[in-house]
């Protein structure tokens, strides 16, 4: 069974001069530092997991970066991605980077993608300077992702400002990715932009992050909240997740699984290797780990490694594919 890896990273060359430009060498506190990445890297990691298509998107930091045109920087981007996705039908696709430093720039680069380079989606950071992706400004944004019926993955990066003692010397992808991934899913959902603009796909990676922990706890507070109004003021936080999809990209098993698999639609549950952050040693370990571990069954596993993707990416992937 060749499994859809929908959460991986690519670093063409002009977006690794971008974060050099930036002077960017360990971003978020990664400890390794930005990672090597190859078209043959790439396709060896997908042969050596048993990948049949990937995905691919730029990471954290995006392309809001000092010292560069973020236009130009997902421009750039995109191109590349277009252009392996190309060269190798049915093995790669491309989530388009988007510049959200502006509206307009914002809605360019969104027609661009899907109009010219055969986008299969978009990649947003969980927020651009502080802010997030449930900000009123951002409408018209979304209003351009739900004519395209975008399917939108978004990624962790550091927040704009965080206390610096909990975990000194270690990256904040420990703990930080996930508390803003939780944030701007918040922040989407109570500002109404998801139910505004319902054609828009939203993936949640890393098993929802803090979502499925907290999601009960918020959706008491609404019900109470809509009771003392007397009417539907606020949505349910958990039909508005269930809405969502999820990736299961890092370290996910067996515990976190668990709880998505308590909260999420579960033919809405994606695979990712999240490669080469996640390198191809640890890689190989967690992939194995969702290929055998007995929290899942068969048919759920066929499902999160395959078939669910070929479901969302339909335009994208031939369903006998494989």
């Amino acid at each position: 069974m060749g499994a859809i890896d929908t959460h991986t990273h690519y670093f063409p060359a002009p977006y690794r001069a971008a974060i050099d430009a930036a002077g960017i060498t360990h971003p978020d506190g990664y400890h390794a530092g930005v990672p090597s990445w190859s078209l043959d890297a790439q396709l060896a990691h997908m042969e050596n997991l048993g990948i049949e298509t990937a995905v691919l998107s730029i990471s954290t930091p995006g392309v809001q970066l000092a010292n560069n045109d973020p236009a130009k920087v997902a421009r750039d981007a995109n191109e590349e991605g277009a252009q392996l996705a190309r060269d190798h039908p049915g093995r790669l696709g491309f989530f388009a980077s988007i510049p959200m430093d502006g509206v307009d720039r914002a809605i360019a680069e969104i027609e661009h993608a899907y109009e010219r380079l055969g986008a299969w989606g978009v990649c947003l950071m969980t927020h651009t300077n502080g802010v997030y992706l449930g900000d009123p400004s951002l409408e018209p944004v979304f209003e351009a992702l739900g004519r395209y019926r975008a399917r939108v993955l978004v990624h962790p990066t550091e927040p704009a400002a965080f206390p610096a003692q909990v975990m000194p010397g270690w990256s904040r992808s420990m703990y930080e990715y996930f508390f803003d991934t939780t944030r701007t899913f918040i922040n989407l959902i109570f500002s109404g932009q998801l139910v505004r603009n319902p054609g828009v796909r939203m993936i949640i990676p890393h098993a929802g992050s803090a979502l499925p922990a907290l999601a009960q706890r918020i959706e008491r507070n609404v019900k109470r909240g809509n009771a003392e109004a007397g009417q539907q003021r606020y949505p349910s936080m958990i039909e508005s997740l269930r809405s969502c999809w999820f990736d299961t990209a890092g370290s996910v098993l067996p515990h976190q699984m668990a709880s998505l698999l308590a909260l999420a639609d579960p033919t809405r549950i994606l695979w990712g290797s999240d490669f080469p952050y996640t390198n191809a040693q640890m890689g190989a370990e967690l992939c194995a780990d969702m290929r055998t571990s007995d929290i899942l069954t068969e048919a759920q596993r066929r499902a999160i490694l395959r078939d669910n993707a070929l479901a969302l990416f339909a335009d994208k992937l031939p369903a006998t594919a494989g």
